[in-house]
């Protein structure tokens, strides 16, 4: 599926900012299942500085430096983007969850390094002992990883409610699964914890989804087309599988990924130090066009 993607943030300040400093993760990124056709980032003011750079993750991120005077920023991300994540194996042919979690640990030499380092607690997604005991139904003896994984993607939208306004991003977890209520990255937090808790590699994965599918009508729910979803190790030959725990699915060519990280606060969208401003406002509007 081919995707025009458009992504406008808009900051409107309450007293002049004087200088401003941004970091954006808004660029689709390349990879397997993905290819970015063509993307742009344009900005108002216009930036003293701007640099590109490759994060520990492998995202693409956009460094501005704004000296301009101003009272409103806006950032606007332009991009065609063709999606077909691959088909993941059969479920039942992927290896124990157990076999996986010692791969993972490999007593000091975990293979592989580059997903090991997902199953440590992060800023976002801190152990909570209740989240471990509710992932563990489905983490039964010699189950299959993606079973296993699968089982748990369904059971937490059959057992959440989406809520928007019901969490921000400061909700700690454990008040989330407590609550049984929020919106999508609340649910892939959930998810990533329950995880994690056994032992098992799990990231955060940010982007957008198609929400309406006009020749059929299937709703899909994701905020004006932002979502979050989770990424699973599953093994050497099954690699990552993209799970989506707010609407059970596995992530194809509904799902447009942006970055990912051990959890939001590594792949926010936009976050930045500014001198002046007092309070502000802001708003987000998203465009996601299939063009075939």
């Amino acid at each position: 599926m081919r995707y025009l993607l458009s992504h406008r943030t808009t900051y409107t300040y309450a007293s002049t900012v004087d200088s401003a400093h941004h970091i954006a993760h808004l660029r689709a990124r390349d990879f397997p299942g993905q290819k970015v056709s063509s993307i742009g980032i344009s900005t108002d003011p216009v930036p003293a500085l701007a640099a590109q750079h490759v994060d520990h993750f492998g995202n693409l991120i956009d460094i501005y430096r704004i000296d301009t005077p101003h009272t409103r920023f806006d950032i606007e991300v332009r991009a065609e983007v063709d999606v077909c994540f691959p088909e993941p194996p059969p479920m039942a042919s992927t290896p124990p969850w157990e076999e996986i979690r010692a791969a993972l640990s490999g007593d000091g030499f975990p293979v592989p390094v580059e997903a090991s380092e997902f199953i440590y607690d992060s800023p976002l997604v801190p152990s909570v002992a209740a989240l471990r005991t509710y992932g563990a139904p489905s983490f039964t003896a010699g189950r299959p990883i993606l079973e296993a994984a699968r089982e748990l993607t369904s059971r937490i939208k059959a057992d959440f409610e989406y809520h928007p306004g019901a969490t921000d991003i400061s909700t700690p977890l454990a008040e989330v699964f407590a609550g049984k209520a929020g919106v999508c990255q609340d649910f892939a937090h959930v998810e990533i914890a329950a995880l994690r808790a056994h032992g098992l590699a799990a990231g955060y994965v940010s982007g957008y989804i198609r929400t309406v599918h006009s020749k059929d009508e299937i709703a899909l729910r994701g905020a004006d087309a932002s979502h979050a979803w989770v990424a699973v190790w599953c093994g050497e030959q099954a690699g990552w599988v993209h799970l989506d725990p707010t609407n059970d699915l596995v992530a194809q060519e509904d799902h447009v990924a942006v970055a990912w990280g051990r959890d939001f606060s590594d792949v926010s969208p936009l976050r930045g130090v500014i001198l002046g401003g007092d309070s502000h406002s802001y708003g987000v509007a998203v465009t996601l066009v299939p063009t075939g």
